[in-house]
């Protein structure tokens, strides 16, 4: 790497970074996901305050402490919590942990280019990872998908980095990094498709007499199924392993021809690789075929998880996997435009509309949910921080942001909970709730508001700000 190439390089870097700066010590209230990032913002803040044990994640719903799930690995929260254990409880810290990570995967990807299409190539990949919608708002999203990104790109990277020069450190750095990806995000396992590409692609089928492929294959799979059948072990709620069971196993090959599939693909997509990054990204299939088929495959595997994965959680943050070959497959077509004549300008200008699309389609994510902000403000001067209480909504998120603990009311998915609203709700008084917090006023599946009326009849009602009443659970 040359001394220009360097300086163009953290250029772009420099800006990728810049652009996640923008709400950075902003709490975890934005509209966009905010409940999946106030409950990983809580995790780390548990960790700080309560169980500094890696292997000791702590929720805030479901009751009083200790509240252990059976949860992927919590790298990116136990850092954070190392961070507020020295610096204090500060959001910022909290977002630079995520954007480490991302800058760190956006370093891999460009080295990954780099080698396997080219200078051009990587420069412009490198700039459509970074500007993205779907990177630029989740990788400075309070979740752990950056870290995900970091170790599943970076173990690729140096999986084919040993398949080409056969140098054992670099498989033994892959096992860790693709373990890790594993441990963090189950789902990115499906790199295996590639990896078996690569290996019938170097050594035809002369790969299965490696012992240390098999070494390697067995530890990167072994390690992360030990850590969850401890995870699972020590938990005291399961919920995790429910989602996994009714959604994704039941719905694998159903789920991606359904209408809400559809629409999911149709609405979500574009939004999150912007229009025009989605267009190219069909043409740049037929560009990436004639150069490199690894890629087309990386491609390909990502689309199947998006089929047999995507399609039944229907989470627009899952996605973000999809978006890494998708920066590929841009980047090589800009680069290919680029070398046409009169190409400079044609690709300056679609990088320009991919920036002012992306700026479009992200920044309504940014928005501030007032009436939770309202909320949280409101249970905030009412309660104290060791009452338990209960929200009337399937959302933890205030429970989250008010460093409360308690339950969500009328979710229905634990046998121990009585099911009738009434009997539920006596249950959770006698095991220590001292006040029912309905979310603005309303109560998840009190469409008729019988219940509501039924503690307004029969318990204390204080409401601080109109619409936003707390009942005392006497």
């Amino acid at each position: 790497m040359n001394r220009q190439e360097k300086y163009l390089l953290f250029f772009f870097l420099s800006v990728i970074l810049l652009l996640r700066l923008y709400h950075l010590d902003v709490a975890p209230i934005e509209i966009e996901e905010s409940w999946r990032q106030a409950d990983t913002q809580s995790i780390a803040k548990n960790y700080a305050d309560y169980d500094f044990n890696l292997f000791h994640p702590n929720l805030n719903y479901d009751g009083p402490f200790p509240n252990i799930p059976a949860l992927e690995i919590q790298v990116t929260t136990f850092l954070i919590a190392i961070l507020y254990k020295v610096f204090g409880h500060y959001y910022f810290l909290a977002r630079m942990v995520p954007i480490a990570f991302f800058m760190i995967s956006a370093f891999y990807l460009y080295r990954y280019v780099r080698k396997h299409l080219g200078y051009k190539e990587a420069v412009f990949s490198l700039f459509v990872y970074g500007i993205l919608p779907i990177n630029l708002y989740y990788s400075r999203a309070i979740m752990p998908e950056s870290a995900a990104l970091m170790f599943w790109i970076g173990g690729f990277y140096y999986f084919h980095e040993w398949a080409e020069e056969r140098k054992l450190h670099r498989l033994i750095i892959s096992c860790v990094l693709l373990s890790l990806a594993i441990m963090t995000k189950p789902p990115v396992i499906i790199i295996g498709i590639p990896m078996l590409y690569i290996c019938c692609k170097n050594f035809g089928w002369r790969w299965l007499k490696f012992p240390e492929l098999w070494v390697y294959a067995l530890l990167t799979i072994a390690l992360p199924f030990l850590y969850y059948y401890y995870s699972v072990s020590i938990a005291e709620y399961k919920f995790a392993l429910g989602i996994t069971n009714n959604i994704i196993l039941k719905k694998a090959f159903s789920a991606f021809h359904s209408p809400e599939a559809f629409s999911f693909y149709t609405n979500v997509i574009p939004k999150m690789l912007s229009m025009t990054g989605t267009i190219f990204v069909f043409a740049g299939i037929w560009a990436i075929a004639r150069k490199n088929s690894v890629i087309l495959v990386w491609f390909l595997a990502m689309v199947l998880e998006v089929i047999l994965i995507v399609s039944a959680i229907r989470a627009s943050y899952y996605l973000i996997f999809f978006a890494v070959p998708c920066s590929i497959l841009i980047g090589n077509l800009l680069a290919i435009i680029f070398d046409h004549p009169q190409g400079k300008i044609v690709s300056v200008v679609l990088m320009l509309v991919i920036v002012l699309e992306s700026y479009y389609l992200v920044e309504p994510m940014y928005t501030i949910n007032t009436a939770m902000k309202t909320q949280v403000t409101v249970v905030e001067q009412i309660t104290q921080k060791e009452d338990l209480l209960v929200v009337g909504s399937l959302d933890p998120c205030l429970l989250s942001l008010s460093n409360r603990r308690g339950w969500r009311f009328d979710i229905g998915i634990y046998s121990h909970i009585p099911q009738d609203s009434y009997e539920e709700l006596a249950y959770y008084i006698e095991e220590g709730a001292k006040y029912f917090v309905p979310i603005q006023g309303k109560v998840y599946g009190d469409e008729d508001e019988r219940f509501l009326k039924y503690l307004e009849s029969r318990f204390k009602k204080i409401e601080p700000v109109q619409d936003f009443p707390i009942y005392v659970l006497e």
